[in-house]
């Protein structure tokens, strides 16, 4: 209906138009063809604006779906890397918990033969009369520093493995010496030698217990390179000091060095240079983690004569 209007309006313009001069009507043609030609157009492009809009409707949709989805992948992602964080790190303590039980019973096992000892020498000496109340006093001193010895022995076992705790101030010396006391005569029986070079006490914060796992990992992948290449002078070195912007500790060995086709993934998971079935590859991984739970970074690189790690914390 609107069309034969537009007709009959064009129609009666130009019918009108003949009659006022000559050639008006031929302008007026003109301008007629011209405003159809401009209205094709605004029609063309109202046809592509509604076909644009529904296309855009459409991507908005899929972008809402795509939105959507995206959530429910990454809510499954991150509960997944944590559960297996989890999984890890529960086997990476199982894995310490080991090591560090065959540690204790090398450390028990000669203050029980010491006593074992001197239950012999009393029983013979006591033949031979020669107990008194001086040789009772030297014999009950002797015993108790023994069992004093496993006693420590066993509540810094305890403390090893006590739940964690919230990040506090402690002492980086004396925590490094607990570890060492722990596993001393293990390292002892590999004729390994630990030199701690700094004399004084650095104070920094975090969970105590994490950084003596850290320390214990490094250490013991030393212990078992020393003795899976028979390697004879077995030295590890333990450096740590303050600088500009925060606290460095360094522990170094001379046990060969980690393969260079390696030591780029060592601090990923189920990564190690240790024969297939002897190693988890978890240890390097979980110190990695520690060290970012302390807010620092945990790296290593090759010396001429082994591994040298480096943790730096900030200030």
């Amino acid at each position: 209906m609107e069309k034969e209007t537009t007709e009959e309006l064009k129609a009666q313009i130009i019918s009108l138009s003949k009659l006022t001069r000559t050639g008006l009507d031929k302008k007026v043609e003109r301008f007629m063809k011209l405003y159809e030609r401009q209205k094709k157009q605004h029609e063309f492009i109202l046809q592509q604006s509604d076909r644009q809009h529904a296309q855009l409707r459409r991507l908005n949709l899929e972008l809402q779906n795509l939105k959507e989805t995206l959530e429910e992948r990454v809510e499954t992602e991150t509960r997944n890397r944590i559960e297996k964080e989890k999984m890890l790190e529960q086997q990476a303590k199982m894995a310490a918990m080991g090591e560090m039980m065959d540690a204790v019973a090398h450390q028990w096992k000669q203050p029980l033969n010491a006593l074992m000892m001197l239950s012999e020498l009393l029983k013979i000496d006591f033949k031979a009369g020669s107990v008194d109340q001086a040789y009772i006093d030297d014999l009950t001193r002797t015993t108790e520093q023994q069992i004093d010895h496993m006693v420590h022995t066993l509540n810094e076992f305890r403390t090893f493995f006590r739940p964690d705790k919230e990040p506090e101030p402690f002492g980086l010396k004396r925590c490094i010496q607990s570890v060492l006391f722990l596993v001393r005569d293990e390292f002892l029986k590999h004729n390994i030698a630990i030199h701690v070079e700094n004399a004084g006490e650095v104070i920094v914060n975090g969970t105590e217990n994490e950084f003596k796992h850290l320390i214990l990992n490094i250490i013991n992948n030393a212990k078992d390179a020393f003795v899976e290449r028979g390697v004879k002078a077995r030295d590890i070195t333990i450096r740590f000091r303050h600088n500009g912007t925060g606290t460095l500790l360094e522990i170094e060995d001379n046990a060969g060095g980690i393969p260079e086709t390696v030591i780029g993934d060592i601090f990923k998971p189920n990564v190690t240079t240790k024969p297939e079935g002897q190693g988890t590859g978890i240890g390097l991984y979980m110190s990695a983690q520690i060290a970012q739970k302390l807010h620092g970074s945990l790296s290593v690189r090759n010396t001429g004569q082994g591994a040298l790690f480096t943790l730096s914390l900030p200030a």
